[in-house]
């Protein structure tokens, strides 16, 4: 697995059931491509049996939700 990109087109962070928005600050490691932030969702899940949401930065600056692993 590579190391989180810290300009990474991709995000994972942790899933929060009760979120009707996204918080200004939100925090996670960051990747290069769709597959390396999914194979690090999916082994976050695996280990701490949490969901996880994997995003892309889109061109206008904002984070599009691809999906929730988990």
């Amino acid at each position: 697995m590579s190391d989180p990109s810290p300009r990474g087109r991709y995000r994972v962070r942790p899933a929060d059931q009760n979120e009707t928005t996204v918080p200004n600050e939100v925090t996670g490691p960051t990747f290069d491509h769709r597959d390396e932030a999914e194979r690090y969702a999916r082994s976050l899940v695996l280990a701490h049996q949490t969901p996880v949401v994997v995003e892309k930065l889109a061109p206008a600056g904002c984070w599009l939700q691809l999906g929730i692993i988990g």
